[in-house]
């Protein structure tokens, strides 16, 4: 969440209206090895330590390790080493709460590691859940450096202090508080891409029989992964003041996704031709991130062996929604040619 005071909810990403299956495409070459080169390995998996209360002095965190040739990094740390620090480390304090639809605490863990925590509460007991989902979809697509890395973390209710007052939390018998911990985002600016004026703009940037604005080519990529993104996700809460932000460099910054997976919506195509424009990586990584593959990323969370993070009927829909998103590319391919359709590398 943003560290402002929230508005309310924007459109949706697209009518999530059902469609029949669309006719069998034409076929496209075969993907390049890139492909394999695009598609992360998932984090290694994380054994959770024994609930444990914060600590008044809390051990100093290492230094970010090198990371090796090829690691995925975020904010100048490997993806893997977050993962790590945001589920082992306890809570040292909590800083601020912010509130919404959901609550998210802005939680430190000590030597300038910070997190986002997301905790369960009564009816929101799966949000927190599909932001982890979120998070290897991404990890496996290959987009980088725009959404934070999360894992399944459990904090003490102490943790909390005055800031658990009023919430509502669901606690289980060790006093612990379950949810998503993510990267802490320090600047997160408004860029309006919701609004009329920038959405036509950046609407045209995505149709393939338009040329791109050199000056916007990087702009275009950006808001081409997080359309892929979504509609795999079935993600219909992106489009307003606070869930599409910039961060300090005015990169995108996709967080907040916890509003997809829901079996009842993913299992309808919705429009997949709201993807029209893609990057030629993100086009062959869809064609291998298969729903085996995710299920297996996802069952690296600590919290996996615990929870169930998502049903089969999300991914049941996930794959009606990666092949109803390759037919329509490839229906772009044959209309208006690759170097159109996959407009970077």
């Amino acid at each position: 969440m943003n560290r402002r005071t929230l508005a309310g909810l924007g459109g949706l990403l697209a009518t999530l209206a059902g469609c029949s299956s669309p006719p069998p495409p034409p076929v496209l070459p075969p993907p390049s090895p890139r492909a394999v080169q695009a598609v992360d390995p998932p984090p290694p998996a994380i054994v959770h330590a024994s609930p444990q209360a914060p600590d008044p002095e809390p051990p100093q965190a290492p230094a970010a390790a090198p990371a090796a040739a090829g690691a995925r990094m975020f904010r100048g740390r490997s993806e893997d080493e977050w993962l790590r620090l945001m589920s082992e480390r306890p809570v040292v304090r909590t800083l601020e709460r912010f509130h919404s639809t959901l609550f998210v605490f802005h939680m430190d863990l000590g030597d300038g590691v910070h997190i986002s925590f997301q905790p369960e509460r009564p009816g929101q007991e799966t949000f927190w859940r599909r932001e982890v989902t979120s998070y290897h979809l991404a990890r496996l697509l290959g987009i980088q450096n725009r959404v934070p890395p999360t894992v399944g973390k459990r904090v003490p209710l102490s943790a909390f202090g005055r800031f658990a007052s009023g919430v509502g939390l669901v606690v289980d018998r060790h006093g612990m508080v379950l949810g998503s911990a993510s990267v802490w985002m320090p600047v997160l600016n408004r860029v309006n891409m919701h609004l009329l004026p920038a959405r036509r703009e950046w609407s045209g940037w995505m149709n393939p029989a338009h040329d791109l604005p050199e000056a916007s080519r990087e702009r275009a990529r950006q808001v081409s992964e997080v359309l892929v993104f979504d509609y795999l996700a079935a993600n219909y809460d992106r489009w307003n003041c606070c869930n599409i932000t910039a961060d300090e460099n005015g990169d995108l910054v996709f967080r907040d996704n916890d509003a997809g997976w829901f079996p009842d919506v993913i299992n309808r195509l919705g429009d997949p031709n709201v993807v029209r424009r893609v990057p030629r990586y993100l086009y062959e990584s869809v064609q291998r991130v298969t729903p085996e593959l995710l299920r297996e990323s996802v069952s690296h969370d600590p919290m996996a062996g615990s929870v169930h993070l998502v049903s089969s009927r999300a991914y049941a829909g996930y794959e009606l929604r990666r092949q109803a998103l390759l037919a329509n590319l490839r229906r772009m391919v044959e209309r208006h040619g690759e170097a159109a359709v996959f407009s970077w590398p």
